[in-house]
């Protein structure tokens, strides 16, 4: 039985007692504070036993199956026997050190809840908490521990690092840490107060210290960075580099071997010169001595008899990363690292500005003139545009331009592309398919990616004409790919469910091809099948779903679970559309889950050294081409309602894309898997909800096969793209054909075609009338004509010439909306549940005819 605790006593002491996370035991506090009143010397004498105890054990505790338990006692003893917290008597901070620090590459205590909750604690009394949020980051301690994740963004959040701790909590749910719902629910309640900027009111809150003396102005709490100016004081403190990288840098970027990483301890980080605390018993006090009378004589100043200048040895090195520095080497000081290249600043018996070297970089020439030069108010001579730049090399450019702190000059180079597409019709189970039209021929149009040039107004500063230029990337180009997949500020190599397997090459496409060779049908008996080299799991070979240029896919069953997914095997390696998918999911993290639905989920990636298996959900009702060719087989035309439903959820998927900044950049009917889930059908309501409510969240589509899929927020803001030599088709939009620039009109022209298919049964033809894209066929009078033409206007001339490339998602919202309101109010009578059932059994059917 417990002992009542007394709250008189709690109440005379509650000045001296440091407060702590998880509380404190009442009645053992109470019995402590009590006892120490009665005999202060007794209470002391019965604490130095108790603590001589714990240390005998703590040297006998090899031997115990779990170690870390009895410093856990240890240091809960201490908070009981010294409320008061961290000081020289209780000695709290040395002894969380000694328990951190022996722990520290135990395996098995490294995401224990108990171990990370002492490094919490440790970080309370750090003068640094982010480092040592950033060292356990790097040790890999609790990173699979939601834990970890929440107090690392609560210290970001409470220092005004919004951008960093949205990150940390990304990061976390990208590592699934445990649990995830509840990390989940953190960041939800982190975006609601950032979105409400309760953050922005918090920063200017005026507050005051408890205790503490009130006079002169108050205190403003707030982030670090935020501090006003003070008066500037006699003793110069020692600052750290307050030019910080970002979290993730400091977590994932380049420097000390990770695994010999030394955080040390509270006392050696400390860089003023002070003291350690100890106790006053049997201290003497020094006096101050006075120095006997001297008679005062004039202090001689030693000189040298030849003063010589400091002799000084300048050096130009090289980094790893090929950047040059120099180092300044003068005798009697201490080494000084310059990053210039010296060699470059005084050449020639000259000395050079970092503009002038710019300018001979660039092979620019001085004028010859020395006057100012006036520009004219009338007869202004505009020199003609040099070409569009092709900037495929953006990053590496940076890195040698990034000294001169000025624009970047991007050369021209020869392009490599190769076509990373893959066809993936998930099955030809239709005998009749559907002819491939001829690729569309350019048609003279009006060039839709004329330069604006503004005109610079006349200034005695300004002596040439400013020339804006867009840029001009390629998205598929390999090296372009590589150079950003491998500059990411999370690596790709700790993203979840990849495996860096670049050291062992597999050969298995060919293999797979000579076992599908004919009727793609693989038997269960051959050990080609089998699948033992990705990982843990053991993957079975069923049969192949469709194959493209640079690999095939196939539907395989997993060993443990006897799951379906679907595999892609790519030669060469790609990393690209597995970093594509996980951007997507990443980005939608807090949103609801229907959104994430709209897009395939990517499992896992072994990306060896001549092909990369990517390993995907899998969805077994085929795509909108198989559709349109099953009611073709039939003989019987798509409901038009049905064809509005798919447009509906084609809509929103695009929104939903757009919004965060992708390009699916190859939109097609064979790359639109139908997902219809199964559901009771009391919970499904014949009447249609655009809000996805009474089950029809459970019918929809999710988009496949992005190889071509583009982040936008890796290229420049407006950047347009362009490809030379890439294999297009008819669903391919005119840019492409032409070579001309596109963004995101590639996505509008891929979803015209996707509904025209839907709508005709045929692939799209256009014809050109002025400036004008229009459809070759016309709308049968029964249809939605005024709807479709809507439509179909809007996302083949989705831009004006020179109009600016900005997503047109409030206008695809509304051509969504007037499809919506018509489906609402005709989907009874039209009977859309009904044709949905039919359709889905009929899928269901041809799948379970594919997989027996």
């Amino acid at each position: 039985m417990s002992v009542p605790a007394d709250a008189s006593v709690l109440e005379e002491n509650k000045e001296n007692i440091q407060p702590l996370p998880g509380g404190r035991p009442a009645s053992r506090l109470s019995h402590a504070l009590k006892t120490s009143s009665a005999s202060h010397q007794a209470f002391k004498d019965q604490r130095q036993r108790e603590r001589e105890q714990f240390e005998l054990a703590l040297k006998e505790s090899d031997n115990l199956d779990d170690p870390l338990q009895l410093y856990i006692d240890y240091i809960n003893w201490t908070h009981t026997y010294f409320p008061q917290g961290a000081n020289s008597e209780s000695g709290l901070v040395i002894l969380l050190e000694r328990c951190i620090s022996i722990f520290r590459d135990v395996f098995l205590y490294k995401n224990d809840p108990r171990y990370l909750k002492i490094w919490l604690e440790y970080t309370n009394y750090s003068d640094s908490p982010r480092d040592v949020y950033v060292y356990l980051a790097k040790k890999e301690i609790g990173n699979r521990l939601s834990l970890y994740y929440e107090e690392f963004a609560k210290f970001l959040e409470s220092k005004g690092k919004f951008n960093d701790a949205c990150q940390i909590y990304e990061l976390g749910i990208q590592y699934n840490a445990f649990p995830l719902s509840r990390l989940q629910r953190s960041y939800e309640k982190f975006r609601a107060r950032v979105d409400s900027g309760i953050n922005q009111v918090q920063t200017t809150t005026i507050v005051r210290d408890a205790l503490a003396v009130k006079q002169g102005s108050v205190a403003r709490f707030g982030g670090e960075d935020n501090e006003q100016p003070r008066k500037k004081s006699k003793l110069e403190v020692f600052k750290d580099n307050t030019e910080n990288p970002t979290v993730l840098q400091s977590i994932f970027g380049i420097g000390v071997d990770d695994q010999n990483l030394q955080l040390g301890s509270a006392k050696s980080r400390v860089k003023e010169n002070t003291i350690a605390a100890k106790q006053w018993t049997g201290e003497v006090l020094k006096q101050k001595t006075t120095p006997p009378s001297t008679s005062s004589t004039k202090f001689q100043v030693f000189k040298d008899e030849n003063p010589q200048e400091p002799e000084t040895k300048i050096t130009v090195v090289f980094d790893k990363q090929d950047l040059a520095a120099s180092l300044i080497e003068t005798k009697g000081k201490k080494p000084e690292r310059v990053l210039i290249n010296m060699d470059l600043v005084y050449q020639n018996d000259q000395e050079y500005s970092l503009p002038e070297l710019l300018a001979l970089s660039r092979k620019r020439k001085d004028p010859e003139f020395t006057q100012t030069l006036m520009n004219p108010l009338k007869g202004i001579n505009v020199t003609n545009p040099e070409p569009t730049i092709t900037m495929y090399s953006k990053m590496a450019n940076n890195e040698v331009m990034s000294m001169f702190n000025s624009n970047r000059d991007f050369e021209e180079g020869e392009e490599q592309l190769h076509d990373n597409t893959t066809t993936q019709n998930f099955d030809g189970f239709v005998t009749e398919t559907i002819d491939v039209q001829p690729v569309l021929q350019p048609h003279t149009t009006p060039p839709t990616d004329k330069e604006d040039y503004a005109d610079t107004p006349s200034s005695p500063f300004v002596d040439e004409p400013i020339v804006s230029q867009k840029v001009i990337i390629n998205p598929f180009d390999k090296e372009t790919r590589d150079l950003y997949l491998d500059n990411l500020s999370i690596p790709l190599t700790v993203f979840a469910g990849f495996f860096d397997k670049t050291n062992i090459s597999s050969n298995s496409l060919g293999k797979f091809k000579s076992i599908t060779h004919d009727n793609k049908k693989i038997a269960k008996s051959s050990q080609q099948a089998i699948i033992d080299y990705c990982g843990d799991e053991i993957y079975c070979l069923i049969h192949e779903l469709g194959q493209g240029g640079y690999g095939l896919v196939y539907l395989i069953e997993t060993a443990s679970t006897g799951e379906l997914k679907a595999l892609k095997i790519e030669s060469p390696a790609s990393r690209w559309e597995f970093y594509i998918l996980h951007q997507i999911h990443r980005r939608l993290l807090g949103f609801p889950p229907r959104l994430s639905s709209q897009f395939v989920q990517a499992e896992s990636l072994f990306y060896f050294n001549d092909e990369s298996f990517l390993i995907m959900d899998y969805y077994s009702q085929s795509t909108l081409l198989d559709v349109v060719n099953y009611y073709k087989s039939s003989n019987l035309p798509i409901e038009e309602s049905l064809v509005i439903y798919f447009a509906i959820e084609l809509l929103k998927a695009l929104e939903t894309l757009h919004s965060i900044g992708i390009l699916h950049g190859d939109l097609k009917a064979d790359n639109c898997m139908v997902h219809f889930e199964n559901i009771e059908e009391s919970e499904w309501s014949e009447y249609y909800t655009s809000d996805g409510s009474n089950g029809w969240d459970k019918k929809g589509i999710t988009l496949i096969d992005f190889g071509r899929g583009v982040d936008l927020k890796l290229f420049p803001k407006d950047a347009m793209f362009s490809c030379v030599n890439l294999k297009v088709d008819q669903q391919d939009c005119p840019a492409m054909h032409k070579g001309e620039p596109w963004s995101y009109e590639v996505d509008y022209y891929g979803l015209a075609s996707i509904i025209h298919t839907l709508l005709f049964g045929n692939y799209i033809k256009i014809r050109h009338n002025g400036t004008k894209v229009q459809l070759e066929a016309t709308f049968r009078r029964y249809w939605q004509s005024q709807l479709w033409s809507g439509l179909f206007d809007l996302l083949l001339n989705p831009y004006s010439v020179n109009e600016p490339r900005h997503p047109k998602i409030m206008e695809l919202k509304q051509q969504r909306e007037m499809f919506e309101n018509w489906l609402i109010s005709n989907s009874r009578p039209k009977g859309l549940k009904r044709v949905i059932s039919s359709l889905e059994k009929e899928l269901n059917s041809i799948n379970n005819k594919r997989v027996s």
